[in-house]
């Protein structure tokens, strides 16, 4: 007896070259068989005709935080179609200890924010305060840190520094690009660009971020990021499809605390001040973040402002200032072999409710700006074979049971499946606990937690540049 039969669906996966209607056998967590018709029973049986299934959807930033998030952000994802996540900022202590209150059942890798305060003692720490920060993290379960410069810039010289020491230590580094000198725009893209050169590995975070016509027209600028991109194949990248953003909501001395929110409160006209925040709230172009028991939700208007100025301004929201013919752009471009220059689909969500990429991945799928092959690889593949998942992305016998089972006539997800287990089906969330994604520096110490991890292999920059080309 198989554990899971999901039969009667179009099965999408590009690793293996399949676009067809078959059923899926799970054994042991794995795939079992793939066939036309697979004759037996199983435990549990999705009737899943008229959708379609794609390996585990993998969204390569997110934010799993408690810390001025909330405690629904493992469940969010889950109900978005989301298998696998790479948490962007952690704290990753604060989402080890969440586990048992917040695990739905999907895998997460953590990078640790490099922060003032937080994990650093200064915005200018020593080599050696930056070295120790990144081994420590690694050997707490962390995959690699996060570089929060259009929020909170350091000099170009201490990032420089840390893209330096996480390649020497083989560790993931993300970067919201924007130091003291460039903010989170198009010149700040340009300065992350070259401070990593050719030779050195460096995630860009939401390119979509940096096309928002600040300096020249958004075509423009998404044009340009997308030649920045492929001349610089060390690169790995990603971009999101909401409208919306994520920052803080924070104004203290009459001055918002991240410089992402000023400048989203620039381009929508308003005063970078606490009455401007307040009126971008009232008038719905800004949002502010509340939990509704379940999941977090987007609150504008009076009430958002009464909530607002109830927390004393410490909240997270978003903003409405991505522009769409960027976020199409990026999307969509290629290398000359194929390959995509973005390399994967993203949200910048988890606790933040723009956790769209079924809804507007398939909505690109229905315009044809994408097939369904390129979707799963945008969605899928390309994120696990740049963090070292073998065993994920695609739908072989013996790859993880890691399964979206999307609605591609509604546009959502219609169950989420992760190691073999249904966590959530047709709107409900069935999962718990958490697998954290680690190397084997961090092993030890969720070993002596009992926290559950997967091994990732360790870091190669061929995991980047090898592209995958269809």
């Amino acid at each position: 007896m198989f554990e899971l039969i999901i039969r009667g669906t179009r099965v999408i996966d590009p690793l293996n070259k399949i676009n067809d209607v078959l059923d899926i056998a799970v054994e042991d967590g794995k795939i079992s068989k793939v066939a036309a018709e697979i004759s037996g029973t199983a435990k549990q049986e999705i009737n899943a005709e008229g959708k379609i299934v794609v390996p585990g959807i993998i969204d390569m930033h997110t934010h799993m935080r408690t810390v001025l998030g909330h405690k629904h952000a493992q469940r969010m994802i889950a109900l978005a179609g989301v298998c696998t996540t790479l948490d962007m900022a952690g704290p990753l202590e604060d989402i080890l200890t969440s586990i048992p209150q917040s695990g739905s059942g999907v895998n997460i890798a953590v990078l640790e924010a490099a922060g003032e305060g937080q994990t650093l003692s200064t915005s200018r720490p020593t080599e050696a305060e930056q070295e120790a920060f990144i081994e420590k993290t690694l050997e707490l379960g962390g995959i690699g840190i996060k570089l929060l410069g259009g929020h909170f810039p350091m000099g170009i010289d201490i990032s420089e520094s840390l893209i330096t020491l996480a390649n020497k230590h083989k560790a993931w580094i993300g970067w919201h690009a924007g130091s003291t000198q460039h903010g989170s725009n198009i010149e700040g893209m340009r300065e992350a660009v070259n401070a990593a050169g050719k030779d050195k590995f460096l995630h860009i975070a939401h390119i979509n971020s940096y096309c928002r016509g600040q300096i020249f027209n958004e075509t423009e600028e998404a044009l340009e990021a997308i030649e920045l991109l492929k001349t610089h194949p060390n690169i790995f990248s990603e971009s999101y499809l909401s409208p919306l953003n994520g920052t803080r909501l924070i104004v203290k001395d009459d001055v918002p605390l991240s410089n992402v929110t000023v400048t989203c409160l620039k381009k929508g006209g308003y005063s970078s001040n606490y009455d401007g925040m307040k009126q971008a709230i009232i008038d719905g172009y800004a949002g502010v973040l509340v939990d509704d028991g379940t999941i977090g939700k987007l609150l504008s208007g009076a009430d958002g402002a009464e909530y607002w100025e109830s927390k004393n301004t410490a909240c997270t929201g978003s903003l409405a200032v991505n522009p769409a013919v960027s976020r199409f752009l990026l999307a969509g471009a290629k290398r000359a072999d194929g390959s995509f220059v973005v390399d994967s689909l993203s949200t910048d969500g988890g606790c933040y409710p723009r956790n769209v990429i079924v809804e507007n991945g398939l909505l690109l799928v229905k315009f044809g700006a994408l097939s369904l092959n390129e979707f799963a690889i945008k969605s899928s593949l390309n994120g696990a074979r740049a963090l070292g998942l073998p065993s994920k992305g695609h739908l072989s016998v013996g790859a993880d049971a890691d399964i979206s089972i999307l609605d591609f006539a509604n546009e959502k997800a219609f169950a989420t499946v992760v190691g073999g287990k249904v966590i959530m089906l047709d709107g409900k969330l069935l999962g718990s606990g958490t697998k954290i994604i680690c190397d084997e520096r961090g092993a030890q110490a969720l070993k002596k937690r009992n926290i559950k991890f997967t091994l990732k292999e360790p870091f190669s920059l061929n995991q980047i540049t090898d592209r995958y080309a269809p």
